[in-house]
Protein backbone atom coordinates (compact mmCIF):
# COMPACT_ATOMS: atom_id res chain seq x y z
CA UNK A 1 0.00 0.00 0.00
CA UNK A 2 3.30 2.29 1.06
CA UNK A 3 4.64 1.68 -2.61
CA UNK A 4 1.32 3.23 -4.13
CA UNK A 5 1.56 6.33 -2.14
CA UNK A 6 4.84 7.99 -2.67
CA UNK A 7 4.64 10.40 0.53
CA UNK A 8 3.82 8.03 2.26
CA UNK A 9 6.37 6.02 1.56
CA UNK A 10 9.03 8.70 1.94
CA UNK A 11 7.03 8.85 5.28
CA UNK A 12 7.63 5.63 6.14
CA UNK A 13 11.33 5.86 4.37
CA UNK A 14 12.09 8.56 7.68
CA UNK A 15 10.40 6.35 10.54
CA UNK A 16 12.38 3.30 9.15
CA UNK A 17 16.17 5.56 9.24
CA UNK A 18 14.62 6.98 13.27
CA UNK A 19 13.99 3.99 14.09
CA UNK A 20 16.82 2.83 13.17
CA UNK A 21 18.87 5.30 14.62
CA UNK A 22 17.53 5.25 17.44
CA UNK A 23 18.53 2.16 17.94
CA UNK A 24 22.07 2.63 17.34
CA UNK A 25 21.89 5.80 19.22
CA UNK A 26 22.99 6.13 23.09
CA UNK A 27 25.76 5.14 24.82
CA UNK A 28 28.79 5.22 22.71
CA UNK A 29 30.35 2.32 22.03
CA UNK A 30 33.75 1.22 21.59
CA UNK A 31 35.53 -0.10 18.47
CA UNK A 32 39.41 -1.24 18.50
CA UNK A 33 40.86 -2.00 15.03
CA UNK A 34 43.88 -3.99 15.26
CA UNK A 35 45.89 -3.46 11.94
CA UNK A 36 46.28 -0.51 9.42
CA UNK A 37 46.11 -2.83 6.21
CA UNK A 38 43.57 -2.39 3.54
CA UNK A 39 40.79 -4.34 5.66
CA UNK A 40 41.09 -2.30 8.80
CA UNK A 41 41.23 1.13 6.80
CA UNK A 42 38.55 0.52 4.54
CA UNK A 43 36.74 -0.67 8.07
CA UNK A 44 37.41 2.80 10.35
CA UNK A 45 36.18 4.61 6.99
CA UNK A 46 33.12 2.43 6.70
CA UNK A 47 31.98 3.18 10.03
CA UNK A 48 33.05 6.45 10.80
CA UNK A 49 30.20 7.54 7.37
CA UNK A 50 27.55 6.01 9.79
CA UNK A 51 25.44 8.51 12.18
CA UNK A 52 26.04 6.32 15.62
CA UNK A 53 27.92 6.80 18.48
CA UNK A 54 31.24 4.85 18.42
CA UNK A 55 34.52 5.85 19.03
CA UNK A 56 37.32 4.17 16.88
CA UNK A 57 40.75 3.56 17.80
CA UNK A 58 43.25 1.89 15.54
CA UNK A 59 45.80 -0.03 16.75
CA UNK A 60 49.00 -0.10 14.61
CA UNK A 61 52.81 0.39 14.96
CA UNK A 62 52.93 2.50 11.49
CA UNK A 63 51.52 5.79 9.58
CA UNK A 64 51.05 4.66 6.93
CA UNK A 65 48.87 2.52 4.66
CA UNK A 66 51.19 0.01 2.42
CA UNK A 67 50.02 -1.04 -1.21
CA UNK A 68 51.94 -4.23 -1.16
CA UNK A 69 50.48 -5.97 -4.05
CA UNK A 70 52.85 -2.54 -5.87
CA UNK A 71 55.96 -3.88 -4.08
CA UNK A 72 57.75 -5.93 -6.86
CA UNK A 73 56.71 -2.95 -9.02
CA UNK A 74 58.70 -0.66 -6.95
CA UNK A 75 61.41 -2.88 -6.04
CA UNK A 76 61.98 -3.15 -10.15
CA UNK A 77 61.23 0.73 -10.55
CA UNK A 78 62.47 2.48 -7.85
CA UNK A 79 61.53 6.24 -8.73
CA UNK A 80 58.02 4.48 -8.12
CA UNK A 81 58.32 3.34 -4.78
CA UNK A 82 56.59 6.61 -3.36
CA UNK A 83 53.35 6.06 -4.99
CA UNK A 84 53.19 2.75 -2.85
CA UNK A 85 52.85 4.54 0.68
CA UNK A 86 49.70 6.80 1.50
CA UNK A 87 49.79 8.45 4.62
CA UNK A 88 46.60 7.77 7.21
CA UNK A 89 46.67 11.37 8.59
CA UNK A 90 45.71 12.26 4.99
CA UNK A 91 43.39 9.42 4.31
CA UNK A 92 41.21 9.95 7.77
CA UNK A 93 41.43 13.86 7.53
CA UNK A 94 39.49 13.69 4.24
CA UNK A 95 36.25 12.42 6.22
CA UNK A 96 35.19 15.28 8.94
CA UNK A 97 33.81 11.95 10.83
CA UNK A 98 36.94 9.85 10.45
CA UNK A 99 38.81 12.50 11.47
CA UNK A 100 36.76 13.44 14.82
CA UNK A 101 35.73 9.05 15.16
CA UNK A 102 38.98 7.88 14.64
CA UNK A 103 42.37 7.71 16.90
CA UNK A 104 45.34 6.44 15.69
CA UNK A 105 47.25 4.52 18.30
CA UNK A 106 51.32 3.97 17.57
CA UNK A 107 51.78 0.69 18.97
CA UNK A 108 51.16 -3.12 18.90
CA UNK A 109 49.23 -5.19 20.37
CA UNK A 110 50.77 -7.70 23.03
CA UNK A 111 47.92 -9.06 25.11
CA UNK A 112 43.99 -9.47 23.82
CA UNK A 113 41.39 -10.42 26.58
CA UNK A 114 37.66 -11.17 25.41
CA UNK A 115 37.17 -7.07 27.38
CA UNK A 116 40.39 -5.15 26.24
CA UNK A 117 43.75 -4.81 24.16
CA UNK A 118 46.71 -3.94 26.01
CA UNK A 119 49.73 -2.55 23.73
CA UNK A 120 53.11 -4.06 23.81
CA UNK A 121 54.92 -0.58 24.29
CA UNK A 122 53.03 1.49 26.21
CA UNK A 123 51.52 -0.82 28.24
CA UNK A 124 48.12 0.75 27.84
CA UNK A 125 44.32 -0.61 28.19
CA UNK A 126 41.41 -0.51 25.15
CA UNK A 127 38.28 -1.63 26.46
CA UNK A 128 35.83 -2.58 23.67
CA UNK A 129 32.48 -3.66 23.09
CA UNK A 130 33.92 -4.73 19.54
CA UNK A 131 37.15 -5.78 18.26
CA UNK A 132 37.86 -6.19 14.57
CA UNK A 133 41.68 -7.88 13.61
CA UNK A 134 43.00 -6.73 10.37
CA UNK A 135 46.64 -7.38 10.94
CA UNK A 136 47.17 -9.64 7.60
CA UNK A 137 50.29 -11.84 6.77
CA UNK A 138 53.52 -11.85 5.63
CA UNK A 139 56.26 -14.20 4.29
CA UNK A 140 58.19 -16.24 6.64
CA UNK A 141 61.71 -14.74 7.86
CA UNK A 142 64.37 -15.32 6.67
CA UNK A 143 64.73 -13.54 3.12
CA UNK A 144 63.55 -10.01 1.24
CA UNK A 145 60.05 -11.73 0.78
CA UNK A 146 59.43 -10.55 4.27
CA UNK A 147 60.07 -6.93 3.37
CA UNK A 148 57.36 -7.02 0.16
CA UNK A 149 54.97 -5.90 3.46
CA UNK A 150 55.26 -3.62 5.89
CA UNK A 151 52.26 -3.29 7.72
CA UNK A 152 53.53 -5.34 10.63
CA UNK A 153 56.60 -3.29 11.29
CA UNK A 154 56.94 0.24 13.40
CA UNK A 155 58.19 2.01 10.12
CA UNK A 156 57.11 5.64 8.57
CA UNK A 157 56.10 6.33 5.37
CA UNK A 158 59.53 7.66 4.49
CA UNK A 159 61.41 5.05 6.01
CA UNK A 160 59.01 2.46 4.03
CA UNK A 161 60.09 4.05 0.88
CA UNK A 162 63.42 4.25 1.90
CA UNK A 163 63.33 0.38 2.18
CA UNK A 164 62.21 -0.29 -0.87
CA UNK A 165 65.07 1.73 -2.77
CA UNK A 166 67.38 0.09 -0.93
CA UNK A 167 66.18 -2.99 -1.50
CA UNK A 168 66.00 -2.43 -5.50
CA UNK A 169 69.69 -1.58 -5.31
CA UNK A 170 70.51 -4.66 -3.47
CA UNK A 171 68.79 -6.70 -6.61
CA UNK A 172 70.41 -4.54 -8.77
CA UNK A 173 73.87 -5.64 -7.54
CA UNK A 174 72.91 -9.20 -7.08
CA UNK A 175 75.29 -11.98 -8.73
CA UNK A 176 71.45 -13.60 -8.88
CA UNK A 177 68.14 -13.36 -7.03
CA UNK A 178 66.19 -16.09 -6.39
CA UNK A 179 62.51 -16.02 -6.20
CA UNK A 180 60.87 -19.18 -4.46
CA UNK A 181 57.10 -19.93 -4.90
CA UNK A 182 55.33 -19.45 -8.11
CA UNK A 183 52.02 -18.30 -7.56
CA UNK A 184 50.71 -14.76 -8.05
CA UNK A 185 53.25 -12.67 -5.86
CA UNK A 186 56.35 -14.77 -7.20
CA UNK A 187 55.61 -14.88 -10.78
CA UNK A 188 54.81 -10.89 -10.55
CA UNK A 189 58.07 -10.23 -8.64
CA UNK A 190 60.21 -12.80 -10.78
CA UNK A 191 58.79 -11.33 -14.12
CA UNK A 192 59.00 -7.57 -12.96
CA UNK A 193 63.14 -8.08 -11.87
CA UNK A 194 63.59 -9.67 -15.38
CA UNK A 195 62.68 -6.82 -17.05
CA UNK A 196 63.61 -4.20 -14.86
CA UNK A 197 67.10 -5.33 -14.56
CA UNK A 198 67.99 -7.82 -18.02
CA UNK A 199 71.76 -8.40 -16.24
CA UNK A 200 71.02 -9.86 -13.21
CA UNK A 201 69.99 -13.89 -13.28
CA UNK A 202 66.83 -14.34 -12.04
CA UNK A 203 65.55 -18.28 -10.78
CA UNK A 204 61.72 -18.75 -10.11
CA UNK A 205 61.56 -21.86 -8.06
CA UNK A 206 58.14 -24.05 -7.79
CA UNK A 207 57.80 -27.27 -6.22
CA UNK A 208 54.67 -27.70 -9.08
CA UNK A 209 55.75 -29.24 -12.15
CA UNK A 210 55.52 -25.79 -13.97
CA UNK A 211 54.38 -22.59 -13.73
CA UNK A 212 50.79 -21.82 -13.08
CA UNK A 213 49.88 -25.11 -12.19
CA UNK A 214 45.91 -25.23 -11.08
CA UNK A 215 45.26 -22.42 -13.73
CA UNK A 216 43.38 -22.97 -17.19
CA UNK A 217 45.63 -23.84 -19.87
CA UNK A 218 45.81 -20.68 -21.71
CA UNK A 219 46.88 -19.14 -19.00
CA UNK A 220 49.71 -21.45 -18.08
CA UNK A 221 50.59 -20.52 -22.16
CA UNK A 222 50.75 -16.83 -21.78
CA UNK A 223 52.72 -17.06 -18.49
CA UNK A 224 55.57 -19.38 -20.12
CA UNK A 225 55.29 -17.47 -23.40
CA UNK A 226 56.28 -14.55 -21.38
CA UNK A 227 59.12 -15.81 -19.40
CA UNK A 228 60.77 -17.28 -22.41
CA UNK A 229 61.13 -13.50 -23.86
CA UNK A 230 63.10 -12.72 -20.64
CA UNK A 231 66.08 -14.78 -21.29
CA UNK A 232 67.68 -14.27 -17.91
CA UNK A 233 64.81 -15.30 -15.82
CA UNK A 234 64.88 -19.20 -15.43
CA UNK A 235 62.19 -21.52 -14.10
CA UNK A 236 63.49 -24.66 -12.04
CA UNK A 237 60.29 -26.76 -11.54
CA UNK A 238 59.55 -29.39 -9.51
CA UNK A 239 61.97 -28.02 -6.70
CA UNK A 240 61.12 -27.35 -3.00
CA UNK A 241 63.46 -23.73 -2.97
CA UNK A 242 64.95 -22.57 0.58
CA UNK A 243 67.72 -20.14 1.40
CA UNK A 244 69.84 -22.60 1.96
CA UNK A 245 69.55 -23.16 -1.61
CA UNK A 246 70.24 -20.17 -2.81
CA UNK A 247 74.22 -20.46 -3.36
CA UNK A 248 73.90 -23.26 -5.10
CA UNK A 249 72.15 -21.61 -7.74
CA UNK A 250 74.54 -18.70 -7.88
CA UNK A 251 72.06 -15.98 -5.66
CA UNK A 252 73.05 -13.79 -3.15
CA UNK A 253 69.45 -12.36 -2.85
CA UNK A 254 66.40 -14.73 -2.23
CA UNK A 255 62.57 -13.91 -1.81
CA UNK A 256 60.70 -16.58 -0.32
CA UNK A 257 57.21 -15.98 -1.95
CA UNK A 258 55.69 -19.13 -0.36
CA UNK A 259 53.91 -19.93 2.97
CA UNK A 260 52.43 -16.70 4.12
CA UNK A 261 52.08 -16.54 8.21
CA UNK A 262 49.30 -14.70 9.63
CA UNK A 263 50.14 -12.08 11.94
CA UNK A 264 48.35 -13.18 14.91
CA UNK A 265 50.82 -13.82 17.23
CA UNK A 266 49.42 -12.19 20.17
CA UNK A 267 46.42 -13.81 19.88
CA UNK A 268 47.99 -17.05 20.88
CA UNK A 269 48.58 -16.49 24.66
CA UNK A 270 44.93 -14.32 25.23
CA UNK A 271 41.37 -15.48 25.41
CA UNK A 272 40.97 -15.47 21.80
CA UNK A 273 44.16 -18.24 21.81
CA UNK A 274 40.84 -20.76 21.23
CA UNK A 275 39.92 -18.41 17.83
CA UNK A 276 43.18 -19.49 15.66
CA UNK A 277 42.99 -22.65 13.83
CA UNK A 278 46.63 -25.18 13.67
CA UNK A 279 48.12 -22.63 11.23
CA UNK A 280 47.26 -19.14 13.06
CA UNK A 281 44.61 -17.77 10.82
CA UNK A 282 41.49 -16.56 12.73
CA UNK A 283 38.33 -18.87 12.41
CA UNK A 284 35.26 -16.34 11.27
CA UNK A 285 32.10 -17.35 10.13
CA UNK A 286 30.60 -15.86 6.37
CA UNK A 287 29.52 -12.81 8.16
CA UNK A 288 33.43 -11.97 9.13
CA UNK A 289 32.36 -12.71 13.35
CA UNK A 290 34.85 -14.82 14.69
CA UNK A 291 33.50 -18.03 15.71
CA UNK A 292 33.06 -18.61 19.35
CA UNK A 293 33.55 -14.84 19.97
CA UNK A 294 30.20 -12.81 19.41
CA UNK A 295 31.60 -9.35 19.62
CA UNK A 296 35.30 -9.95 17.67
CA UNK A 297 35.02 -9.77 13.72
CA UNK A 298 38.36 -10.97 11.34
CA UNK A 299 39.05 -9.95 7.95
CA UNK A 300 41.72 -9.97 5.33
CA UNK A 301 44.51 -12.14 5.36
CA UNK A 302 44.86 -13.36 8.47
CA UNK A 303 41.14 -14.23 8.51
CA UNK A 304 39.83 -17.56 7.16
CA UNK A 305 35.60 -18.38 6.79
CA UNK A 306 34.97 -22.18 8.04
CA UNK A 307 31.68 -23.67 8.44
CA UNK A 308 29.50 -22.87 11.40
CA UNK A 309 31.15 -25.58 14.08
CA UNK A 310 35.02 -24.74 13.13
CA UNK A 311 35.26 -28.02 10.96
CA UNK A 312 36.65 -28.38 6.85
CA UNK A 313 38.42 -26.45 4.62
CA UNK A 314 37.97 -23.36 4.00
CA UNK A 315 35.79 -22.65 0.67
CA UNK A 316 37.97 -21.47 -2.22
CA UNK A 317 35.31 -19.48 -3.46
CA UNK A 318 34.84 -17.79 -0.03
CA UNK A 319 39.21 -17.18 -0.25
CA UNK A 320 38.75 -15.72 -3.60
CA UNK A 321 36.72 -13.26 -2.38
CA UNK A 322 38.00 -12.49 0.70
CA UNK A 323 41.74 -12.04 -1.06
CA UNK A 324 40.49 -10.36 -3.99
CA UNK A 325 37.29 -8.18 -2.50
CA UNK A 326 39.03 -6.65 0.79
CA UNK A 327 37.36 -3.72 0.21
CA UNK A 328 33.71 -5.22 -0.48
CA UNK A 329 33.69 -7.04 1.78
CA UNK A 330 34.96 -4.79 5.09
CA UNK A 331 32.50 -2.38 3.37
CA UNK A 332 29.46 -4.15 2.39
CA UNK A 333 29.63 -6.62 5.09
CA UNK A 334 32.39 -7.22 8.12
CA UNK A 335 31.20 -3.28 8.97
CA UNK A 336 27.52 -3.77 8.38
CA UNK A 337 27.80 -6.95 10.84
CA UNK A 338 29.80 -4.84 13.45
CA UNK A 339 26.73 -2.29 13.73
CA UNK A 340 24.47 -4.87 13.88
CA UNK A 341 26.24 -6.32 16.90
CA UNK A 342 26.61 -2.89 18.72
CA UNK A 343 22.33 -3.38 17.82
CA UNK A 344 22.34 -6.53 19.17
CA UNK A 345 20.50 -7.49 15.81
CA UNK A 346 20.88 -10.71 13.90
CA UNK A 347 24.19 -10.72 11.63
CA UNK A 348 23.72 -10.85 8.00
CA UNK A 349 25.81 -11.77 4.78
CA UNK A 350 24.76 -9.89 2.13
CA UNK A 351 27.67 -11.34 0.31
CA UNK A 352 26.07 -14.45 -0.22
CA UNK A 353 24.34 -13.73 -3.56
CA UNK A 354 27.87 -12.77 -4.80
CA UNK A 355 29.65 -15.60 -3.66
CA UNK A 356 27.53 -18.25 -5.29
CA UNK A 357 27.73 -16.43 -8.36
CA UNK A 358 31.88 -16.43 -8.18
CA UNK A 359 31.61 -20.27 -6.83
CA UNK A 360 29.43 -20.76 -10.05
CA UNK A 361 31.71 -19.39 -11.96
CA UNK A 362 34.55 -20.40 -10.90
CA UNK A 363 33.82 -24.41 -11.35
CA UNK A 364 34.74 -26.43 -14.36
CA UNK A 365 35.20 -29.40 -14.97
CA UNK A 366 38.51 -31.50 -14.91
CA UNK A 367 40.34 -28.07 -13.27
CA UNK A 368 41.47 -27.74 -10.10
CA UNK A 369 43.55 -24.97 -8.01
CA UNK A 370 45.50 -25.78 -5.11
CA UNK A 371 43.66 -26.23 -2.43
CA UNK A 372 40.63 -25.57 -3.74
CA UNK A 373 38.49 -28.60 -3.93
CA UNK A 374 37.39 -30.53 -6.66
CA UNK A 375 36.57 -28.65 -9.73
CA UNK A 376 37.34 -25.46 -8.42
CA UNK A 377 39.62 -23.05 -10.49
CA UNK A 378 40.04 -18.53 -9.93
CA UNK A 379 37.23 -16.83 -11.79
CA UNK A 380 39.63 -14.39 -12.78
CA UNK A 381 43.16 -12.34 -12.40
CA UNK A 382 45.05 -9.84 -13.75
CA UNK A 383 49.10 -10.99 -13.35
CA UNK A 384 51.31 -7.70 -14.24
CA UNK A 385 54.74 -8.77 -15.84
CA UNK A 386 55.89 -5.33 -16.26
CA UNK A 387 54.49 -1.84 -17.13
CA UNK A 388 54.03 -3.12 -20.74
CA UNK A 389 53.30 -6.95 -20.39
CA UNK A 390 50.40 -7.94 -18.42
CA UNK A 391 47.97 -11.48 -18.86
CA UNK A 392 44.16 -11.04 -17.65
CA UNK A 393 42.01 -14.07 -17.80
CA UNK A 394 38.20 -14.50 -16.93
CA UNK A 395 36.69 -17.78 -17.02
CA UNK A 396 39.59 -19.66 -18.68
CA UNK A 397 39.60 -16.68 -21.05
CA UNK A 398 42.87 -15.12 -21.25
CA UNK A 399 44.24 -11.89 -23.14
CA UNK A 400 47.82 -10.64 -22.61
CA UNK A 401 46.35 -7.26 -24.05
CA UNK A 402 43.19 -7.68 -22.21
CA UNK A 403 41.95 -3.69 -21.03
CA UNK A 404 41.64 -4.39 -17.81
CA UNK A 405 45.29 -6.04 -17.85
CA UNK A 406 46.30 -2.97 -19.41
CA UNK A 407 44.87 -0.66 -16.79
CA UNK A 408 46.93 -2.16 -14.45
CA UNK A 409 50.07 -3.00 -15.34
CA UNK A 410 50.72 0.98 -16.27
CA UNK A 411 50.78 1.84 -12.60
CA UNK A 412 49.07 -0.85 -10.40
CA UNK A 413 46.06 1.19 -9.72
CA UNK A 414 48.28 3.05 -7.09
CA UNK A 415 47.50 6.78 -8.57
CA UNK A 416 43.68 5.83 -8.52
CA UNK A 417 43.52 4.27 -5.59
CA UNK A 418 45.85 6.89 -3.94
CA UNK A 419 43.21 9.79 -5.25
CA UNK A 420 40.08 7.45 -4.09
CA UNK A 421 41.27 7.59 -0.42
CA UNK A 422 43.13 10.72 -0.07
CA UNK A 423 41.75 13.02 -2.91
CA UNK A 424 44.76 13.30 -4.51
CA UNK A 425 46.89 10.76 -6.70
CA UNK A 426 50.29 11.23 -5.09
CA UNK A 427 53.08 10.81 -4.75
CA UNK A 428 53.08 11.79 -1.30
CA UNK A 429 56.89 11.14 -0.07
CA UNK A 430 59.79 12.50 -2.22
Amino acid sequence: MLAEHPQLGCLAGCLSRNRRNRVYRGETKRVVIVGGGFAAVHMCEELAKQPHDIKITMICPNDHLDIAWASPRAIARPETANRNVIPFHKIFERSKHAASMVTHVHDTVAWVTETYVETAMSCEKYEYDVLVIGTGATYAEGSEAKRLKSNHTSMSGKDRVKELRELAERVKGAKGVMVVGAGPTGIELAAELGAAYPRVPVKLVTNKYEIGAGMPKPVKAALQQAFVSRPNVTVIAGERGSVLDAKRHGCDVVFMCAGMEPNTSFLGGGSLKASLDEKGFVKTGLTGQVLGFPNVFALGDCAKSYAADGSGMEMMSERYRREHDTEKFARRVCALNVLRCIAGEALVDKAAKERRWWHAVGTHRGSTAGGGGEGYVYPGAVISLSPSDSVGYVQGSVARGWYMAARKRKDLWRMRLSKKLTGHDGPHYT
